[in-house]
């Protein structure tokens, strides 16, 4: 893999051949643009909350010519119950290779400010929403990846 370079606006990126977390080979339909999400860990809330939004979005990225991809830093088997209703590919990412390949940075500090406390907290009642009326599975303590790293790099 090239080494770490941050794209530019307008740059063309290349994924190799991959494959989603339930084992599918990946097929981006190359018609468009493809949006990638690099996420935190499986179970976030506020991941949770935003990747609903783009579940809801789904049609209309579709007719718009937008692919969805999302990246978590986890082994297949992490994220693959929280991920499962989704309509679009979910990639493991364990070693955070692809998060180093696009510049994904992480930060502590983006939680501490009080601009997003009120998203942070809608996102936690969602997923203790989820959590009980849905049946779906809490996040891991202790998260195989780790709890930081996020951004989405649309190419």
């Amino acid at each position: 893999m090239p080494p770490a370079t941050r794209l530019q606006v307008g740059q063309l990126a290349t994924l190799p051949a991959l494959r989603s977390v339930n084992g599918e080979p990946l097929g981006l339909s190359r018609r468009g643009l493809t949006h990638l999400q690099f996420r935190r860990f499986a179970g976030c809330p506020v991941c949770n909350l935003h990747l609903h939004g783009f579940q809801r979005a789904a049609a209309r990225l579709r007719e718009a010519g937008v692919d969805e991809l999302v990246f978590f830093h986890a082994s297949a088997a992490e994220p693959a119950p929280h991920v499962a209703q989704l309509p679009f590919p979910v990639i493991a990412d364990p070693d955070k290779r692809w998060y180093r390949r696009f510049g994904v940075e992480s930060s502590r500090r983006a939680l501490l400010d009080p601009r997003v406390w009120p998203s942070i907290g809608r996102a936690v009642l969602y997923s203790l929403w989820l959590l009980v009326r849905e049946g779906r599975p809490a996040p891991s303590l202790t998260p195989g990846g780790g709890r930081w790293g996020t951004r989405s790099v649309c190419g």
